[in-house]
């Protein structure tokens, strides 16, 4: 149904600079329409990347670039190439992982993001969302459908080696995903209705492939990015309230209420959103607003400060990480 809405909207935009963001391939909230095209530069600032103690990457998924600001939002640099960027990811090394959707791989890029990149490939899958463990030994995607449209599902890499795509059957589309400091993963998505789904995959860096649905307590009309807290809670992005609700670990099968919820006020679509390392706020990639966004975390309210973005911002991430 989806993919027939699009394809009418794609046709109605044709006369227009505006592309409709729902289409199958794509984790913005549905109805999310894309600013207007914008010329790419591609450039890197790498003394000026070297000098800022903090970073802001966010993908543009409308413009295909990635860009990399200081916390003044200035521009350090633009990344090219891609087709569709959506999750990021950044480890303690500031190494850079961009799922790059419709190309059907993740580009890794080395701080300070002059050479060119590794590229891990995810033939068959459309990859949505990306997490890193132990800086980068394994890398979680999260394929959001496969190009066959088949069920999403995640690919594990163990130093770069793909491990065969794990499927659980209450998942139709997966989004988003992110690994505490055991190894375990949290991945988050749809079933085939359309209603908001959770899970865990246990012990994934020890070889574990049991992928368990969790229930929580409260509701989530539309997913948007996870992450996990430096005290392990699991963070979980709720795209159509504009709020991030974290959780404790699961007990027997569920994550169970909130134990904080954080308005992120005046977002609008927050497909995604990343911590800083202090744990104590967290910058959003807004798909509709087209910006990023500082929040304090676990305070939530207004936003501190504003990054004029352009396009349809979906992925973000910090250097430095924050890292469970």
């Amino acid at each position: 149904m989806k993919k027939v809405i699009f394809a009418v909207m794609l046709v109605a935009c044709m006369v227009t600079v505006a592309v409709a963001a729902d289409h199958a391939n794509s984790v913005a909230r549905p109805g999310v329409v894309a600013g207007s095209k914008m010329p790419a530069h591609p450039f890197v600032h790498t003394k000026a990347i070297e000098a800022a103690a903090t970073k802001i990457i966010i993908s543009d998924a409308a413009d295909d670039v990635v860009n990399v600001y200081n916390t003044s939002g200035h521009e350090l640099a633009q990344l090219t190439g891609f087709s569709l960027p959506q999750g990021l990811a950044t480890d303690a090394k500031g190494t850079l992982y961009v799922a790059d959707t419709e190309n059907s791989r993740i580009q890794v890029y080395t701080s300070p993001y002059k050479k060119a990149p590794k590229t891990l490939s995810d033939s068959g899958q459309y990859p949505a969302g990306v997490s890193v463990f132990n800086n980068g030994e394994y890398v979680a995607v999260t394929n959001i459908i496969s190009t066959s449209d088949g069920p999403g599902s995640v690919t594990i890499y163990k130093n770069g080696k793909a491990g065969s795509p794990i499927s659980n059957s209450d998942f139709a589309r997966v989004y988003f995903c992110a690994f505490d400091k055991s190894g375990n993963l949290y991945v988050d998505g749809e079933n085939s209705s359309g209603d908001f789904q959770v899970g865990e995959i246990a012990k994934v860096t020890k070889g574990g492939t049991k992928w368990t649905t969790l229930t929580i307590g409260n509701s989530i009309e539309f997913p948007g990015g996870v992450q996990v807290t430096t005290k392990g809670l699991i963070a979980i992005d709720d795209q159509e309230a504009a709020t991030v609700y974290s959780y404790n670990p699961p007990k027997k099968g569920s994550l169970g209420s909130p134990v904080d919820t954080t308005a992120i006020t005046g977002s609008s679509d927050a497909v995604t959103f990343a911590f800083t390392s202090t744990n104590t706020d967290l910058w959003t990639a807004d798909a509709s607003n087209a910006n990023s966004a500082e929040y304090a975390y676990p305070k939530g309210g207004s936003a501190i400060t504003t990054i004029s973005v352009g396009g349809e911002p979906i992925g973000a991430a910090v250097v430095p990480a924050e890292i469970p």
